[in-house]
């Protein structure tokens, strides 16, 4: 009798997870095996700079239930790494020095916050997993000031939790203006001033050239000589992919594994999904990632539906993110590009509720950034999928304007 056919997944996120799912909904029969390095199941990760920060007890909830894993046959490893690839003999190596033979395998590792250390070598904490929201709650209880360094979105949702329980919080980073790249400037500065405005200081445009002290008494240096002090530091600049552990292996990697927009390798029945797969972009040695939550799910699926029918469609959903901070929920879809212009369409963004068109000065439309209009954005969002002009967006907006949705 012929063995059933194995595939494994490598990294237990939620794109590892919807890969399982696109297998069997795609008709895999064979075994799914997904490796997770953490020891417990996997869980939503989204929350832990959000509301979970806040409370002192919560915790995050599981991605699937074992009843769910169970029902659809899928082998959750948790505490089992995947530390090697061999593609010839077709074997991931685990954490544990144990071998797995695949017929199929999906690259789901992820990624973890980057790191920053002090002049001494102490590494700052970060906010990536469940252990590390236990940590920073920990330091947070005794602190009375928390330096932040960076100024993305973690960051920005860390300092609003901490505001939440009252700790004094300073935002460090060399951006002038936070998330003005990819929200626009008027989003961005509503956003800012709702920071300063609950009591955060900000000190921008300036590079962290170093950080010395430590616990109780950390010194943050500035590029402008000056330096701040803080009970606690936390470093918030952004991840580095999970990637490592296929150094020698003959899979492409650069800032995460190159693959197709399918999800293919170039190395036979090896694909990549989440945070981890990167694509070329336009633009030569560009590339583009899946590291949003809504994309990662949707890609992973979408590479375990390859895998399961052997076809290589290809996903091209527009990028889609999500941020709460002090009770304001801000979505984006599609992209906004260097230099393009940010339209009000509906609402005001001083308001806090609010629709904004990012398009070009030639009317190329590339995305959507909204504020307590969640019902209006799918029609925009339906719009980017099917790749409609700037005028179908302005014809929603009218429509909407006359029949006012949230």
């Amino acid at each position: 009798m012929t063995p059933p056919r194995a595939a494994v997944i490598a990294g237990a996120s939620a794109a590892g997870l919807a890969a399982a799912d696109g297998l069997r909904d795609g008709g895999w029969t064979g075994t799914i095996t997904v490796l997770g390095e953490e020891r417990r199941p996997p869980y939503d990760r989204t929350m832990l700079s959000k509301g979970l920060l806040v409370q002192p007890a919560a915790q995050p909830l599981p991605l699937r239930t074992p009843e769910q894993l169970a029902e659809r046959g899928i082998d959750l490893q948790v505490g089992h790494a995947a530390r090697g690839l061999d593609i010839d003999r077709r074997l991931v190596v685990t954490g544990d020095g144990g071998v797995l033979p695949y017929d199929a395998l999906i690259l789901a590792t992820g990624s973890r916050p980057r790191t920053m250390t002090t002049v001494d070598g102490l590494p700052l904490p970060g906010l990536g997993t469940v252990e590390d929201l236990e940590l920073l709650r920990d330091l947070v209880d005794a602190a009375r000031t928390v330096t932040l360094i960076g100024t993305g979105f973690i960051s920005l949702e860390i300092a609003a939790a901490l505001r939440a329980r009252h700790v004094q919080v300073t935002v460090l980073g060399a951006d002038t203006l936070p998330l003005a790249g990819c929200l626009g400037d008027q989003v961005a500065r509503w956003l800012w001033d709702q920071h300063r405005t609950h009591g955060v200081d900000g000190h921008l445009g300036r590079k962290v050239i170093s950080v010395g002290g430590g616990p109780g008494d950390f010194l943050v240096h500035l590029e402008d000589g000056s330096v701040h002090h803080g009970d606690v530091a936390l470093a918030g600049i952004g991840v580095v992919p999970c990637d490592e552990w296929l150094i020698g292996s003959g899979v492409r990697r650069r800032g995460g594994v190159l693959c197709d927009a399918a999800g293919r390798t170039g190395v036979p029945d090896v694909w990549a999904a989440g945070d981890l797969a990167r694509t070329d972009g336009e633009s030569p040695g560009q590339t583009l990632g899946f590291g949003h939550w809504t994309n990662a799910v949707e890609q992973g699926r979408n590479v375990g539906l390859n895998v399961a029918r052997g076809e290589a469609n290809a996903y091209h959903g527009p990028r889609t993110f999500w941020t709460e901070q002090y009770g304001h929920t801000i979505r984006s879809i599609g992209t906004r590009e260097p230099g393009d212009l940010d339209e009000t369409v509906e609402g005001d963004v001083a308001s806090g509720e609010f629709v904004v068109l990012h398009h070009g000065r030639d009317g190329t439309w590339h995305g959507v950034t909204a504020c307590r209009r969640d019902r209006a954005l799918r029609g925009y969002r339906r719009l980017l999928l099917a790749r409609a002009p700037l005028a179908d967006a302005h014809a929603l907006a009218r429509q909407q304007l006359s029949s006012p949705t949230s």
